[in-house]
């Protein structure tokens, strides 16, 4: 399925950050549709500000005075931009620049959590790097959209995400008029699919997390173990995918969660469980010692510089520092061994692979190997 026949459907706006940064990540491009890209909401670049200037001042901010951690320190500064414990009644813009606010401070909880001695400074810094790598120019993408936004589009490949009870219905629908608008809406998201539908949630807002999260109400019928629905048949087995008589009325096709066993990715030097997106792709802590070639890291850089400025893109878009870093330490000699380094996928092996693995052992860009 080409990236412009696929979406990625959400309830609320501020969901759109994490999914712009995996596409990012993975170098998938990627549009946005019916809203701002998270870091060009002016609440967010607002919220931005606010951080950066208390990171320059730091101790000397009275906002921090009775902040005691990263989390608390982000929460004190978002309050003066509008953040508030609870969150507003009702829906509208006040809600969203509010869930703007709220997915910041989610954020910064899941920053400390990887890196318990990281500053506020430290994490200004990750904000920057995420908010560059969601401006690589995007053409023919995946699309992202709220469920709003998708109506009157069809697509051949559909996500719909975060279908979890508190998100789908969302919390403030209470009466039974709005639980029903909120079923409307669902029922909009999954009949955006020409062919193939999957529709997922997660069971802890944070990997590793409690799995404290249940899938929506608008879901019993439709996944193994709830309430049965007439006329349905089951394609794949258990955990593959199910398509029968929905609570929506309708056709659906749903794709529930396989239960599988990952191994936790750990910190080659010490041996510590990775959290963080940056230490999973070096597969080691950033405080761990580096047996990086530095000669090699500043060859791939001036490689890289070249390569930006012959495609008219920036940098990152070619690779960004870690995957550099992580190159440097691995000392690929061939593509099997390059294409296990996190950041380098299949179509920037076949891209940049030649040229990568010929600076690796020290030839020059474009020399063939003699095999001698």
């Amino acid at each position: 399925v080409p990236a412009s026949e696929i979406a990625i459907l959400f309830r609320t706006n501020s969901q759109s950050e994490i999914y712009e940064q995996a596409l990012a990540d993975a170098g998938v491009p990627y549009q946005l549709r019916g809203a701002e890209r998270f870091f060009d909401r002016p609440e967010v670049r607002k919220a931005g500000v606010a951080l950066r200037g208390a990171a320059r001042f730091g101790a000397n901010d009275s906002l921090l005075d009775d902040a005691v951690d990263l989390p608390s320190q982000v929460r004190a500064v978002l309050a003066g931009e509008g953040w508030t414990s609870v969150p507003p009644a009702g829906s509208g813009a006040v809600r969203e620049r509010w869930e703007s606010l709220a997915a910041l401070v989610n954020l910064a909880q899941d920053f400390a959590a990887a890196r318990p001695d990281a500053t506020l400074g430290d994490l200004v810094a990750e904000l920057d790097e995420r908010a560059n790598a969601q401006h690589a120019p995007t053409v023919q993408g995946v699309t992202l959209a709220s469920l709003h936004s998708a109506k009157g589009l069809e697509w051949d490949a559909v996500f719909v995400v975060g279908v979890a009870e508190g998100m789908m219905p969302i919390t403030y629908a209470r009466t039974d008029e709005q639980i029903e608008e909120e079923r409307r809406l669902l029922y909009v998201g999954v009949t955006r699919a020409r062919e193939r539908l999957y529709v997922s949630w997660s069971l802890s807002r944070s990997p590793g997390g409690r799995p404290v999260r249940r899938p929506s109400r608008f879901l019993d019928g439709l996944r193994p173990g709830s309430s049965a629905t007439t006329g349905r048949t089951s394609i794949g087995g258990t955990g593959g995918i199910e398509r029968g008589v929905s609570a929506f009325g309708a056709a659906t096709t749903a794709l529930t969660p396989r239960r599988t066993s990952r191994t936790p990715a750990r910190c080659r030097v010490c041996g510590r469980t990775l959290s963080d997106a940056g230490e999973m792709k070096l597969m080691r802590c950033d405080d761990c010692p580096s047996d990086m070639d530095e000669g090699l890291y500043e060859r791939l850089r001036e490689w890289r510089a070249v390569q930006a400025q012959r495609s008219g893109q920036p940098a990152f878009c070619v690779f960004t520092d870690r995957t550099l870093v992580a190159i440097a330490e691995a000392l690929p000699a061939d593509e099997r061994e390059l294409a296990r380094v996190p950041g380098v996928g299949a179509r920037k092996l076949g891209r940049y692979g030649a040229d990568v693995l010929a600076i690796c052992a020290g030839r020059d860009v474009g020399e063939q190997d003699s095999g001698d």
